[in-house]
Parts: C-alpha cells; sequence; structure tokens
C-alpha cells in the first residue's frame, strides 16, 4: 500500500542541526558548480546560512533567543519573560534575529557567547567583516529576491569566502556554546566537514551542458 497522500510528514531540526544542514550543503554545491553554474546560488545561500546560525548559536543564552535577537526585540522579551511569570498563557512575542553583519559585530565581542565564559571575541578582522556584510545585503539579497531580469555575479572569491565562514565558525564551535548539545558523533562529523569545506576546490572551469 502506497503512502495516503493526506498523511503528515515532518523533518524534525534545531538552530545546531541547522548550521551542520548547511555545512554539508554547500559541500555538495561545491562539488557540483562546475557541471552547473546554478548551484553557486545555493552554494553561498549554504555559507551564509551556516555563518548566520553559527553566530546565533553563539551568542544565544538559555533564555533563547535572547542574545541574537535585535535590541528592541530583546525588551520585547524581557517584558515577556516578567509578565509571564503571571500569565502563564501570555502568547511570546515573534523573534527577529539580528541581520548577518550585527551578529558578526556581536561575535567579535569579549564574553559574547550565551555562557559568557569566552575571554575574548571571534576573530573576525574589520576587512572580513565589510566583505560578509556585502555578502549579505548585495549577494545575498539578491539571491533570495531574484528579480525579473538578468544578471551576473562574480564568483572566483567564493573559496575565499568558504574559508573565512569555516575558520569562522569553527572558532565558534571550539568555544564550546554554541554546538554543546550536539552529541559526539554529530560533534565530530560537523569538524570533519568543516575541513573538507575549507579545502573544498569550487572550480570556475564550467563544463558544457550536453544541450550546450
Amino acid at each position: 500500500m502506497g503512502r495516503d497522500m493526506t498523511d503528515e510528514v515532518y523533518v524534525e531540526t534545531d538552530e545546531a542541526e541547522d548550521v551542520a544542514g548547511s555545512i554539508r550543503h554547500a559541500l555538495r554545491c561545491a562539488d557540483i558548480v562546475a557541471k552547473d553554474p546554478q548551484a553557486w546560488k545555493w552554494g553561498i545561500l549554504a555559507l551564509h546560512s551556516a555563518l548566520q546560525g553559527a553566530c546565533v548559536c553563539h551568542l544565544t543564552t538559555t533564555a533563547a533567543p535572547m542574545g541574537a535577537v535585535t535590541e528592541k526585540n530583546a525588551i520585547e522579551w524581557i517584558a515577556y519573560f516578567e509578565k509571564s511569570r503571571e500569565d502563564q498563557d501570555l502568547a511570546p512575542p515573534a523573534t527577529h534575529l539580528m541581520a548577518l553583519p550585527d551578529l558578526l559585530k556581536a561575535v567579535r565581542k569579549p564574553r559574547s557567547a550565551g555562557g559568557r565564559r569566552n575571554s575574548r571575541g571571534v576573530n573576525i578582522s574589520d576587512d572580513e567583516l565589510k566583505w560578509l556584510s556585502r555578502i549579505h545585503y548585495e549577494i545575498r539579497n539578491q539571491f533570495v529576491h531574484v528579480a525579473p531580469l538578468g544578471w551576473s555575479i562574480e564568483v572566483s572569491g567564493v573559496p575565499k569566502i568558504a574559508s573565512i565562514v569555516t575558520r569562522i565558525v569553527k572558532d565558534i564551535h571550539d568555544y564550546g556554546w554554541a554546538f554543546r548539545h550536539l552529541d559526539q558523533t554529530k560533534n565530530e562529523a560537523m569538524i570533519i566537514e568543516l575541513k573538507h569545506l575549507a579545502e573544498a576546490n569550487w572550480s570556475t572551469n564550467f563544463e558544457k551542458s550536453p544541450s550546450g
């Protein structure tokens, strides 16, 4: 008997698993960009997702989502936490995470991890911050909101972007807070996949398609 089309199927995930999944997908894209140039889009989006997710995991305190939300949203959540002590039926506010550039600025600060044990911030230079901010505001947003027009994008810098992203995510991992709930097997797999991603060959020698 086949599955009823009305059956509901769910996939469980969380913020840490999402980072791991983004790393794996970036690796898949790196393997196929030479054969399918459209995969560059998804590779860059996967790198952006991995970096943003890692920052969120690093910054979020035990009172989630505090630490990774905007200043205005933090005020709303603080008010909710206080009022919910007396009103357990009170609906929580929507969550508004900081944009990637603000997340990167936040993780650079000492004691930025949710556990506040990191005596120094994540190492991100001013030049790297500017570059990654451009990836967010220009490239990522253009990929997500594709306008009905033709455009081109330089991809020769993606290997360097991947190297920076993997280094930052690895540093965040090594602080011990962001991925503390991942089991040992998944944790070890993430380290291996980050190493592979840092060494990945994002080939720009495009192969012709069968119809090309």
